[in-house]
């Protein structure tokens, strides 16, 4: 079997040949039975180097072999993980939805409200030149996932908006914009605003850790 290598110095033998050669006088020209269709166009190849960028180019190696994410044992050392930064992020669980691996080494995670109408998307791809680790790909698409969850909602001046009361139930009010209560003021600077009840509840015990937060915040304003 002739390999690229051989392929390649034939290529370069021949173009040099015709180099010197009418194709009247052509040997190859003479006794190969593809000589009316290509050996009279030899000459106008190009070199081996231009040559090698006509070819299809090489295979990539796999970052990633994507067969690992049916092995239980990445499975529940992929779940450690995931477990770990979406609580680092104050993320809730009932709201992850996904986790796609590709071979190139990029990771997407994807969290959903519950109304499964609006994703919120991380996605973090591995440099060509860095080896893939599973670990770092996942950390940072959770914290980008968790930036693109955590974009403040801001409702407009007589927009019905729902919020985490002191006690941790949800309630609904209306915002009057600037020209609220110093209360309504408070619950958009903490972010306690959420366009749908199921978003207030799934975030309760974040805005029950920050109300608590604010709180003590708010004693030193008063020293």
């Amino acid at each position: 079997m002739i390999d690229d290598k051989m392929a390649k110095m034939a290529v370069n033998t021949l173009k040099a040949y015709c180099d010197r050669k009418k194709c009247s006088d052509c040997a190859v020209s003479k006794t190969c039975d593809l000589a009316q269709d290509t050996f009279q166009y030899f000459a106008k190849y190009p070199l081996v180097g231009e040559f090698e960028n006509t070819q299809k180019p090489p295979q990539k190696t796999p970052k990633f072999d994507v067969a690992q994410k049916d092995s239980a044992d990445f499975q529940k050392y992929i779940n450690e993980i995931f477990l770990r930064e979406a609580e680092k992020y104050e993320l809730p669980m009932n709201t992850a939805n996904s986790i796609k691996w590709f071979a190139n080494g990029k990771i997407k995670v994807t969290f959903v409200d519950d109304d499964n109408k609006t994703n919120y998307i991380g996605v973090a791809k591995c440099h060509p030149d860095d080896a893939f680790n599973p670990e770092i790909g996942i950390k940072l698409a959770i914290e980008r996932a968790a930036q693109d969850m955590r974009k403040p909602f801001i409702p407009y001046g007589g927009q019905v908006y729902y919020y985490v009361d002191t006690d941790g139930s949800v309630d609904r009010t209306c915002f009057f914009g600037s020209f609220g209560t110093i209360e309504s003021q408070l619950k958009v600077a903490m972010g306690n605003c959420f366009k749908t009840r199921g978003q207030a509840a799934a975030n309760a015990g974040i805005m029950m850790k920050r109300l608590e937060r604010a709180i003590e915040l708010l004693k030193t304003l008063r020293e």
